[in-house]
């Protein structure tokens, strides 16, 4: 097996293996007890013609229900059931299942004889049903080296590796059709594949024939694996397979064809019958794409001819963009033949695989974007040929959500910035439907395989390929250069350093519980996507009625149908299908290092403007841990291309004044150690989630958090309930988000809207402005502490669009001709104003900007106070109500006056107020005040002349 390739099919614990004695190996046949053990003894006698077979090395057919080698030089094992089957074209043959194989193990001296020059030769028939796309052998031992007969992406290979890597000669694989494949490394230093005894194609081979990297064994029906002996295994038959210890000619091969040919009789097929289908969503936003995938599948089995459909559309709705991901690549090919019809020609082999088998079926993704015009449309299939032999699918009704009707700056929110833009007859009812949301955009950049990198108290290092391991050394933390993302995460985002991946620590497994929201190890095990079977197949809810595990683009879209969302990934399993393709997702798999470009260019789109959501996943990382390792130097070093890429996208928010609307969410799906990931260990599983936003409390480190959160972040930044399935995904750490009150510790230079509270009133006023954006319209939420609202005055030139009650909370939105720093307006309550206070707003300027403003809750300086009744002490922080007279009440039990003496004016005496002072400061103990806060109470009895009740 190649280290290159990715994806590979791993032989679990369960498979059965049975060693067998040399030279045969026992076959279930149908009627026949299997058997184990085979008597060297039994093998037939040799031939009695001469021929090119007659010189091989291995010799392996089918004789009696037993697989053997003729030539006796072998000994073989079983893997899982291989089985003698009746073929109706080639007779009894050899069935593998994509499950079982055998294997042999080599001697050195076996492989000494392979060196001065070999052929393979392999008899087969691939299963029509079976995937080609993946890599599978026929007859092989590779890893990192040897050699071998395989397919892949619908291509015949001979595998031959020189020490400087492999030489590739290929052909044409002819599925369900039996075929000869001979691959030859000859004396000019020159690898040869030849199929049906023609040679197809020669390769260049400067070195000399390099063997496996640990393993010494030799597959039948797939490839060798260190330890477990088998991996890649075939789908299909094999009637004869041979290893010679020498070269062929081009003669030689040919007369090997005749002999296998003279054996086998081809059947005639029954005409091709061809099934499609449009897997798409069934609504989307104005303005936004459209993701259509179009799919088709062989009904009846036949020599595969070009098939050519026309998917038709309203191009008064709808128009094309582009077309990816075709089926084979440049074997079908999409182009627009006129305005509203687009021609879908292919030439790969279709399979019969179902339409979720996306990777047989899904002959191209196409993107169309909704015009500005709602309403139902529906896109469908036409024949190009009149021969009837494709079933044309059922049309796709597409549902175009436009804008809200008081959407009038059109980002799917309604808001005080819609007031603004508004007409003025209709600026009331806006403002009855307005929302306070700080965040209309979030942004989730996921580095894979980024693991735990920007704590500023250590890092993982390793040596190598070497176990990393966590270190404070500053020489060592030196080596990681991200001075831009160091300080973005650790000073401007809030951040956890102690986030886990979910179990296992693979890709797959956490992309899945990132955006479904719930921990993959949760999950039925029908929804336990893997690596290998999300790159072949569509999430698990696919074609159900009754999704059970919608991904959050799902509940986006149920709950606000006229925002759009984005996902951009370099792995494409993601877009392809953890994204389900009937979500309203613009996708795209991005090139490698070009992610966070495709992101920062959608956030300079008009689309962005009404986008609630766009993930992102940049692959390099994984890549380098895989390839050189993680956490040792290689990795640093490649990690430090990051800070431009993430500050791109940043740049770009800060450029669109996206910044202060958009939450944005970093994140790693795992770690890794050594050159690979998936233990639960602390390399492996530790990774950072890093929050940044308006309403982030900046700098603050954060506790705890896992990849199954995201959604939860997710929902929540945009105000948006989780769906039953989403239990397990949360808010991890609340401390991350501060309230709006609380903003001014982050020292913004926004307007700030004070609530001034006096006697029983409240003045709102504005601070912090400046001439260029001119504020006109402010939408309040204010807690009336369980007040009633007897009247609203405003100033002039401030008119209340807005004034209702609901659940012990005014909203109250203002709008405003000219801003000034004076009073806008004051809200008179049935008594006190203590404890009423201004809990969300947000101001809108005169383009119809929305500021989330800064809150300034106090009470008016000098404000009269009110003691408390039930303690008999000042409550120096609430503001209390002057008596109506402006004077002190009286003494109830006043002395009688001399009668000769004048009366007393009306004003108390100053004698009095000294006197009352000093009472103040000798009761200072009870009273428990600091003596600054005494001496204002102080000052207050002075000037207004009261009474003090100790």
């Amino acid at each position: 097996m190649k280290p290159r390739v990715l994806t590979t099919l791993l032989i679990c614990s369960s498979i059965l293996t049975t060693s067998v004695t040399p030279v045969v190996a026992a076959v279930n046949q149908p009627g026949a007890t299997p058997s184990a053990k085979v008597n060297r003894s039994a093998q037939p006698a040799a031939a009695t013609r001469q021929s090119v077979a007659a010189d091989a090395f291995m010799d392996l057919q089918l004789k009696n229900g037993q697989m053997l080698d003729v030539k006796g030089n072998t000994s073989w094992t079983k893997v899982g059931n291989p089985s003698a089957v009746r073929d109706t074209e080639a007779g009894g043959v050899l069935g593998f299942d994509g499950h079982s194989a055998f294997y042999t193990t080599f001697s050195d001296a076996q492989f000494g004889q392979l060196k001065n020059g070999m052929a393979i030769e392999a008899y087969f028939k691939y299963d029509p049903t079976a995937n080609v796309t993946g890599e599978h052998e026929i007859f092989s031992s590779q890893q990192g080296g040897g050699f071998g007969l395989g397919v892949q992406n619908g291509k015949v290979i001979f595998y031959a590796h020189d020490g400087s890597g492999y030489k590739e000669p290929k052909g044409d694989l002819k599925v369900g059709h039996w075929v000869h494949a001979v691959g030859i490394i000859d004396k000019n230093k020159t690898a040869s594949l030849y199929l049906d005894g023609k040679l197809v194609d020669s390769v260049a081979m400067p070195g000399d024939l390099k063997f496996a990297n640990g393993t010494k064994d030799l597959v039948l029906g797939g490839d060798a694996a260190p330890g477990s002996h088998v991996q890649s295994l075939m789908n299909g038959r094999v009637k004869s397979a041979r290893l010679y210890n020498h070269t062929l000619t081009a003669a030689q091969v040919a007369a090997l064809n005749k002999e296998v040919t003279t054996t086998t009789h081809e059947v005639p097929h029954t005409d091709q019958a061809i099934e499609t289908m449009f897997v798409g969503p069934k609504q989307v936003a104005t303005g936004h794409t459209y993701a259509l995938n179009v799919h088709a599948r062989q009904m009846k089995f036949s020599e595969s001819a070009p098939l050519t459909i026309d998917v038709v559309f309203d191009p008064t709705m709808l128009y094309f963009v582009d077309a990816e991901r075709t089926l084979g690549g440049n074997q079908t090919q999409v182009r627009q033949v006129a305005n509203g019809r687009l021609r879908i020609t292919t030439t790969a082999r279709l399979s019969p695989a179902q339409f979720r088998q996306y990777a047989q079926t899904r002959l191209a993704h196409i993107n169309l974007h909704a015009k500005k015009q709602a309403g139902t449309t529906q896109i469908r299939f036409e024949q190009v040929s009149k021969d009837g032999n494709v079933q044309l699918g059922a049309a796709q009704t597409v549902q175009i959500a436009g804008k809200y009707a008081l959407d009038y700056n059109g980002d799917g929110i309604i808001g005080v910035g819609d007031i603004v833009k508004a007409p003025i007859a209709k600026r009331a009812e806006v403002a009855k439907k307005a929302e306070i949301k700080p965040y209309k955009h979030v942004i989730v950049l996921t580095t894979d395989g980024g693991g735990n990198s920007f704590s500023p108290d250590g890092m993982y290092y390793a040596k190598g390929a070497g176990t990393p391991m966590w270190t404070t050394d500053r020489n060592i933390m030196n080596k990681r250069r991200n001075p831009y993302l160091m300080d973005l995460f650790n000073k401007k985002f809030a951040m956890s350093t102690t986030a886990q991946s979910v179990a296992p620590a693979i890709s797959a497994q956490n992309y899945i519980s990132m955006l479904h929201g719930r921990p993959w190890e949760t999950l039925p095990a029908e929804y336990q996507g893997t690596n290998g079977s999300m790159g072949q197949e569509y999430f698990a809810d696919f074609g159900k009625k009754r999704q059970l595990f919608p991904s959050v683009f799902k509940v986006l879209q149920q709950n606000n149908p006229t925002q759009g969302a984005a996902a951009f990934s370099e792995w494409g399993q993601i877009v392809n299908a953890i994204v389900e393709p009937d979500a309203a997702v613009k996708t795209k798999q991005s090139k490698s290092l070009e992610s966070f470009k495709d992101v920062a260019d959608y956030v300079g789109t008009t689309e962005f403007d009404n986008t609630s959501l766009v993930y992102m996943q940049s692959d390099y990382m994984d890549g380098q841990g895989h390839g050189h390792g993680w956490y040792n130097d290689n990795y640093w070093n490649q990690f430090s291309r990051y800070d431009a890429m993430f500050k791109r996208v940043m740049d770009q928010l800060e450029k669109t004044g996206h910044i202060h609307d958009t939450l944005v969410i970093a994140n790693a799906d795992h770690g890794g150690a050594g050159y690979g990931h998936g233990p639960n260990d602390a390399p492996d599983r530790d990774i950072f989630i890093a929050l940044g936003g308006e309403t982030v409390n900046s700098g603050h480190r954060l506790k705890g958090g896992s990849n199954s959160d995201i959604t939860a972040l997710i929902l929540n930044a945009l105000q948006v309930p989780r769906v039953p399935h989403m239990f397990n995904s949360n808010v991890f750490d609340e401390s991350a988000f501060l309230k709006q009150t609380d903003l001014t510790k982050k020292d913004r230079d926004v307007e700030k809207v004070h609530f001034v509270r006096h006697e029983n009133k409240a003045d709102i006023k504005l601070s912090n402005l400046r001439d260029k954006r001119q504020l006109r319209a402010i939408d309040m939420r204010i807690d009336l502490a369980g007040r009633k609202v007897a009247k609203i005055k405003t100033k002039k030139g401030v008119k209340v669009l807005n004034r209702s009650v609901e659940n012990g909370t005014l909203k109250l939105t203002l709008s405003v001709n000219k801003q000034t720093m004076q009073t806008l307006a004051t809200v008179v309550f049935d008594k006190s104003a203590k404890n009423t206070s201004v809990q969300k707003a947000m101001a809108a300027s005169q383009d119809g900007t929305e500021i989330l403003v800064d809150l300034n809750n106090r009470n008016r300086k000098n404000a009269y106070l009110e003691p408390n009744a039930e303690e008999g002490q000042f409550d120096l922080n609430k503001p209390v109500a002057k008596p109506e007279n402006n004077k002190p009440a009286k003494p109830e039990n006043k002395p009688a006056k001399p009668e000769n003496k004048p009366a007393k004016p009306d004003n108390q005496p100053a004698t009095q107020v000294v006197k009352c002072q000093l009472q103040l400061l000798k009761a200072m103990p009870v009273l428990k005040v600091p003596l600054l806060h005494l001496l204002k109470v102080m000052t207050v009895v002075r000037r207004q002349r009261l009474t003090v009740r100790l």
